[in-house]
């Protein structure tokens, strides 16, 4: 994909959850010293997607590092469904969005806040159930697996507190050992995740990977456009100083029913142009 940077930060997520607009970040140095950061460049990896699911990953690629940065009252909307073995790559301090229902945009304020109230009780009965044995939930569907990977700059420091894959020889925080040592830990944990994988793919595990890239293709964007508009609430995630904007939502206007398709699609990648909403009603705080 020509990307020869170095340092790639990785994490899984087999939860379909709502995953409200945001951008990617150094989450310490945010905390730490208030300054946002971002990878050089976003991924997801669509490793399984329940039959009949519509789970589509909403970017954002003009609003970059926080929301309103970008000049112009414009915004440009890709809607990317989920599709087992699709790669979405992007910018990687575009801010992106899973909205969970697809439709979520489009709720009224008073809809939105009672969807977030269940939200909050259904966590919260999670909460409770969190001293169960995991193995009960091991026959759970999964119905959106994800691999996320950002690649960061070679010439500035990686991600503060991301620990270093084991691959990369790096220990777990808080472990010292001598060399001798650090090479047997090294070799004891490549032999378990080795038999980890053998168990899960057979005795070929080691050929499991992607199609050569000569079998790749790559999508293309459908522009959708319609003189009619209506409003849709977006809502951003965490405090003002990730979101570099005042408010928790903003409101635009966008061609509705030609979103309602898109958000709904099982393949096919669609861009929407929105602009803001010249009512702002958006001042009310979640």
């Amino acid at each position: 994909m020509g990307d020869n940077t170095k340092r790639v930060e990785f994490w899984s997520r087999e939860e379909y959850m709502n995953i409200d607009t945001h951008a990617d970040i150094d989450e310490t140095m945010l905390e730490d010293e208030g300054r946002v950061r971002c990878p050089e460049t976003s991924h997801i990896l669509y490793l399984q997607v329940k039959e009949g699911l519509r789970g589509p990953t909403c970017v954002f690629p003009n609003e970059k590092s926080g929301w309103g940065l970008n000049e112009g009252d414009g915004k440009d909307l890709v809607i990317v469904p989920a599709v087992e073995g699709r790669i979405l790559r992007f910018p990687g301090s575009a801010m992106h969005s899973v909205p969970k229902p697809p439709h979520r945009w489009l709720l009224s304020r008073e809809e939105e806040k009672q969807l977030r109230d269940e939200e909050k009780c259904c966590e919260e009965e999670e909460d409770d159930d969190e001293f169960y044995d995991d193995d009960e939930f091991e026959d759970e569907e999964i119905e959106r697996s994800v691999l996320l990977f950002n690649t960061w700059s070679d010439d500035e420091p990686p991600p503060i507190g991301v620990t270093g894959d084991i691959a990369t020889g790096a220990l777990p925080e808080g472990i010292e050992l001598s060399k001798e040592d650090s090479a047997a830990y090294l070799k004891s944990q490549d032999e378990q995740i080795f038999a980890e994988w053998k168990e899960d793919y057979g005795i070929n595990f080691e050929r499991v990977g992607s199609n050569p890239a000569s079998e790749w293709s790559v999508i293309e964007i459908v522009h959708k456009q319609c003189d009619q508009t209506e409003p849709l609430h977006v809502s951003l995630m965490g405090m003002e100083k990730r979101r570099l904007f005042p408010k928790k939502s903003v409101q635009l206007l966008g061609p509705i029913e030609e979103i309602k398709l898109a958000l709904t699609e099982k393949h096919q990648a669609t861009s929407v142009y929105l602009v803001d909403d010249p009512i702002k009603t958006n001042d009310q705080t979640r």
